[in-house]
C-alpha cells in the first residue's frame, strides 16, 4: 500500500527529479518529525503506507494487514509493485499522479499473501522536500469490498479466535493431565522396579546364607528370584519399547505368521499364571489354517500383553482367545475376552494412551507402569491393523479386540521409493478429477483403480499412511480415499489411516480435500464416529464407491 506511494515517485523517474539530485525518503523523514507523524499514523482507521522514490514501501501501519493478510513489519520493504494484482491500471494511476501530484479514490486490486485479491480505492499524494524535489509518496488505501463481506470475514476471524482459545484451554488441560499422569507413572514405576528387584536380592541373599532349610526350598527360593527377574525384564523391555517407538527406530519383519502356532507359544508361556490364580485359559484355534501378515515375535508380545492383562484382572472365571477371518474386509480379528473387574465405560477410551491406567494411584490393587496398552497400540497399528476394547462396565469382564491383515499373494512393494514412485505416477482418463486412493491391499486397490477409471476419474496410489500425505502434498488430489488400517513403512512416522485423517486436517496444503474412509473396522469406527469423514464400509459394491465420491466432490468448497 505504501508502495503505491513510492510507486508513483520511483514510476516518474528523471523527471521527478530535474535537477538529478533526489533525495532518499529517510533524510525527508527526519525533517518532518517522525515519531509524531508514526503516532498520528498509526492511529488511523485507514491502510496508509509511505514509499520512496526508489519504489521501496519505508512504512506501513498496522490497518493495512486487513487488507494485504500481511504485517506492517511484513510490508515494509517490499516493492509496492508486489502489493497490486492489475499491473494496467497500476501503471494509469502513476502516470495521473506524475501528471498531477496526486490521485484520489483510484480502483484497484489489493494483491494478499495468499494469492487471493481484495477491491480498494487509493488514494496518492507526492511527498516533496524543502527543494519542491519529490522524495517519495503517501497513500490511503480503502477497502472497497462490501460491508457484508467485510462482516463476514470478521466472523471468521472471530469464530477462529474461538476456535483457537478452545484449543488453547484443551492443550492446557492436556498438559495439566500429562505432568499428572508423569507423576503417578514415576512413583509407580518406581515401585514396580523395586518390589520384583527387593524379591531377586531377598530370596537370592537367603540361597548365599544357606538358610534353606532342604534343597526343595532352596529350588522354590531361586524359583521365586528368576519369576521376580521375569518380572522385572518384561517391565524393562516395555520402557526400551516405549522409547524406540517414540524415536521412531522400531523396525518390524513381516512375513506371513501361522496364527495357531503363535497361539501354542502364548499358550505355553501363561499357563503358570492361569494355574496359580485357578482360572481356565481357552484358545480356540481356527479350524483351517489362519495366515496374518505380521511380525511373529510382535504377535506374540501383543498376545502375551493382553492375555496377561486378562489374567491379572480376572479373579475368577475363564480367560478365552480366539482368532476369525474376514475375508472380504482383509482381516483377522483376534479377541481376549475374560470375566474380570471389567472397564468404567468413561475411561475405555483412553487406557491405550501411554502411561494411563484404570486406577493410577500408588495404592491400586494391581501392578504395571501403565505402557503396555500404549504399546499393543503402536504395534498393532504398525502392522496395518487397529485395537479397542469393550467392557459392559465395573464386574462385567473385558474383550479386547485388534485385527491384522489376512495373508494374500502380494509383494511388500511399498518398502521400495522406487516403486512407491510408481504409485504416485497418475493414469486414467485425461482431464477426469483426480482420486488419490491410500490402501494396502493389492486386490482391493486393483478394483478401486478400475471402477474409478470405468467412470471417467485419474488415480494415483499410496500403500502407507506416509505416503499418503506426501502423495497428498505433491498431487493436490480432487479427493482422498483412506483405508484404516495401513502398514507402516520403514521409520515411518504415522501409525494409521486415522493419523493420516488428522495430518491431512492439520496441514495449510491439504486440510480442503475432501476425504472419504475405506474400511472394515465397524468397532473402531463407532468409537471414532465424530472424529472421522465420511465412510465407506468394507465389502462394497462399485456404485457405493461411486456414489460416495461423486456426492463428496460435489459438496466440496
Amino acid at each position: 500500500m505504501e508502495k503505491k506511494v513510492n510507486l508513483e515517485a520511483a514510476g516518474s523517474g528523471a523527471d521527478s527529479h530535474p535537477e538529478g539530485t533526489g533525495l532518499s525518503l529517510p533524510s525527508a523523514w527526519d525533517q518532518v518529525a517522525p515519531s509524531f507523524l508514526e503516532t498520528l499514523l498509526n492511529l488511523s482507521l485507514r491502510c496508509v503506507g509511505i514509499v520512496d522514490d526508489q519504489g521501496k514501501v519505508r512504512y506501513a501501519n498496522p490497518v493495512c494487514q486487513h487488507i494485504y493478510g500481511m504485517s506492517a513489519e511484513e510490508i515494509k520493504g517490499r516493492d509496492f509493485r508486489e502489493l497490486y494484482a492489475d499491473g494496467l491500471s497500476l501503471n494509469r494511476m502513476l502516470a495521473e499522479v506524475r501528471k498531477r501530484g496526486r490521485v484520489d479514490d483510484w480502483p484497484m486490486q489489493a494483491l494478499r499473501a495468499d494469492g487471493q485479491t481484495v477491491p480498494v480505492k487509493v488514494t496518492v499524494v507526492r511527498i516533496r522536500n524543502a527543494g519542491s524535489q519529490t522524495v517519495g509518496s503517501v497513500a490511503v488505501i480503502n477497502d472497497a469490498r462490501h460491508p457484508e463481506e467485510l462482516v463476514r470475514q470478521l466472523r471468521q476471524q472471530e469464530l477462529a479466535l474461538i476456535d483457537l482459545n478452545r484449543s488453547l484451554e484443551l492443550a492446557n488441560l492436556e498438559l495439566a493431565r500429562a505432568n499428572r499422569l508423569k507423576s503417578e507413572f514415576l512413583a509407580n514405576t518406581s515401585h514396580e522396579l523395586r518390589t520384583p528387584l527387593n524379591a531377586i536380592l531377598g530370596f537370592v541373599r537367603l540361597v548365599l546364607d544357606g538358610l534353606c532349610d532342604s534343597p526343595e526350598e532352596q529350588g522354590l527360593f531361586l524359583q521365586h528370584a528368576y519369576d521376580s527377574a521375569q518380572s522385572l525384564l518384561n517391565l524393562i523391555n516395555e520402557l526400551l519399547d516405549s522409547a524406540r517407538i517414540d524415536a521412531g527406530e522400531l523396525e518390524l519383519q513381516l512375513t506371513e505368521v501361522d496364527v495357531a502356532t503363535v497361539f501354542k507359544q502364548v499358550e505355553k508361556l501363561t499357563r503358570l499364571q492361569v494355574e496359580q490364580k485357578n482360572l481356565r485359559l481357552k484358545f480356540r484355534t481356527p479350524p483351517a489354517r489362519l495366515l496374518v501378515r505380521a511380525d511373529p515375535g510382535k504377535l506374540q508380545q501383543i498376545l502375551l500383553n493382553l492375555v496377561a492383562n486378562a489374567i491379572k484382572f480376572t479373579p475368577k472365571g475363564e480367560v478365552l482367545v480366539q482368532a476369525r477371518s474376514f475375508p472380504p474386509k482383509g482381516h483377522v480379528r483376534f479377541q481376549v475376552r475374560d470375566t474380570g473387574v471389567g472397564i468404567p465405560p468413561e475411561i475405555q477410551g483412553i487406557l491405550f494412551q501411554k502411561f494411563v491406567q484404570g486406577d493410577g494411584s500408588s495404592t491400586r490393587r494391581f501392578g504395571g507402569a501403565g505402557l503396555g496398552l500404549a504399546i499393543c497400540k503402536n504395534l498393532v497399528e504398525y502392522m496395518g491393523g487397529q485395537i479397542w476394547l469393550s467392557s459392559p462396565g465395573p464386574g462385567h469382564g473385558t474383550t479386547a479386540s485388534f485385527t491384522l491383515p489376512l495373508v494374500t499373494p502380494q509383494t511388500l512393494f511399498w518398502r521400495r521409493s522406487d516403486d512407491r514412485e510408481q504409485g504416485f505416477q497418475i493414469q486414467g482418463p485425461a482431464a477426469g478429477p483426480l482420486i488419490l486412493l491410500v490402501e494396502d491391499e493389492p486386490k482391493v486397490l486393483d478394483m478401486m483403480i478400475r471402477i474409478l477409471h470405468k467412470h471417467g476419474y485419474r488415480t494415483a496410489f499410496a500403500v502407507t499412511a506416509d505416503d499418503g500425505l506426501e502423495g497428498a502434498r505433491r498431487l493436490k488430489p480432487d479427493l482422498i480415499t483412506i483405508d484404516m488400517g495401513l502398514p507402516v513403512r520403514p521409520q515411518g512416522i504415522l501409525h494409521s489411516g486415522m493419523d493420516l485423517y488428522r495430518s491431512l486436517q492439520k496441514d495449510h496444503e491439504t486440510g480442503a480435500i475432501p476425504v472419504i474412509m475405506v474400511t472394515g473396522h465397524d468397532a473402531t469406527l463407532s468409537q471414532d464416529s465424530r472424529q472421522l469423514p465420511p465412510c465407506l464400509m468394507k465389502p462394497f459394491r462399485a456404485h457405493d464407491l461411486v456414489d460416495k465420491v461423486g456426492r463428496q466432490l460435489a459438496a466440496a468448497p
